[in-house]
């Protein structure tokens, strides 16, 4: 439908440039006029054109275009839904599987190419003898982490769970928590052409974005720090995280836990970030703390673009290395 109304403009606008010029040959002011628009129209569409075909960026919220050829262009999704190989029990035999278990973190959102997510890095260290299964889907809550590891078909040999701040809000909702509404829509005479044209949708959301944020203190402070020191939810939240710690045991799966903090904010992710490894930490789960990984580094030299605070290729890497290290230290693998 898009290319059908895209060409449709193209053509209307050459006929009518085409017939006006011809009705008005003689008249050179109405001549120029008419070449003019019409050279702003062709412009326009060579824009829209380039902004189709050849743009394509991640985007933290997926609501842009870009992002939305971003993920046309780079997300492939194995039959169960994830990001990941068609594992078959043949290609698992004689193998130490890995399942690293997360929500867009652990996916590898913003990442173009699955191989440079940390867990695929993870296991080019492992070498062929192991596994690595992906299950992780972006916007996760550990609600739906507990439930993936349950009717994943095969059972892992060890479990990484990836835990992002925001993964207490499935727990939340459920609690009857309402997450305040953070998205600018366009106003009513721009809102088909802003969600039909990718140049203009390109232009909105970054004019949205210039300057200060409101709705980014508005989620962070009225709603992750409320839900986070509200003392019900913080215990249920507890509750599901030793689902998967007290599961994992009663297996005899060797567990770790790689926890990330809001790459924009590494310090004041502390409330939702410190309770989390107490705990695992508690129970004798291994922790990988990626935030002195990420202190090393300039914020906006950690994250994969200006607009998506996804961790980069650089940051995968090394958290990959580190979390080798640890099962390394603790004997998860020899």
């Amino acid at each position: 439908m898009y290319w059908i109304i895209y060409c449709l403009f193209l053509v209307i606008g050459l006929i009518l440039g085409g017939l006006f010029i011809k009705s008005n040959p003689h008249h050179q002011l109405r001549v120029n006029i008419t070449l003019l628009f019409l050279s702003l129209f062709l412009t326009c569409m060579g824009v829209e054109f380039l902004f189709k075909v050849f743009f394509a960026q991640s985007d933290a919220f997926r609501y842009t275009l870009a992002s939305r050829n971003w993920y046309d262009r780079y997300w492939e999704e194995n039959s169960l839904g994830y990001r990941d190989v068609e594992w078959t029990a043949d290609m698992l035999a004689g193998k130490t599987k890995v399942m690293v278990v997360g929500d867009s973190f652990a996916a590898g959102s913003g990442i173009e190419y699955p191989e440079d997510r940390f867990a695929n890095q993870l296991g080019a260290n492992l070498g062929n003898e192991y596994a690595i299964m992906v299950v992780a889907s972006p916007g996760w809550d550990t609600i739906d982490e507990v439930q993936a590891i349950v009717e994943y078909p095969y059972t892992p040999d060890i479990l990484v769970l990836s835990y992002y701040i925001n993964d207490i809000e499935g727990v939340a909702y459920e609690s009857g928590a309402q997450r305040p509404q953070i998205r600018t829509d366009p106003p009513l005479g721009l809102n088909w052409l802003v969600k039909n044209s990718y140049a203009m949708n390109f232009l909105y959301w970054r004019l949205v974005r210039f300057g200060p944020q409101e709705w980014a203190s508005i989620y962070w402070n009225d709603w992750l720090l409320r839900i986070v020191n509200d003392p019900e939810i913080r215990w249920r939240h507890r509750q599901e995280l030793l689902t998967i710690v007290e599961g994992a045991k009663a297996q005899q799966i060797p567990m770790v836990l790689v926890v990330f903090p809001n790459l924009a904010a590494i310090e004041a992710s502390e409330p939702m970030v410190q309770p989390v490894i107490d705990l695992f930490v508690e129970y004798d789960v291994p922790v990988l703390d990626t935030r002195p990984i990420l202190q090393q580094h300039d914020p906006a030299d950690t994250m994969v673009n200006a607009i998506d605070s996804h961790p980069n290729e650089m940051i995968n890497e090394e958290v990959a290395e580190a979390l080798y290290q640890l099962l390394l230290e603790h004997a998860v693998i020899e």
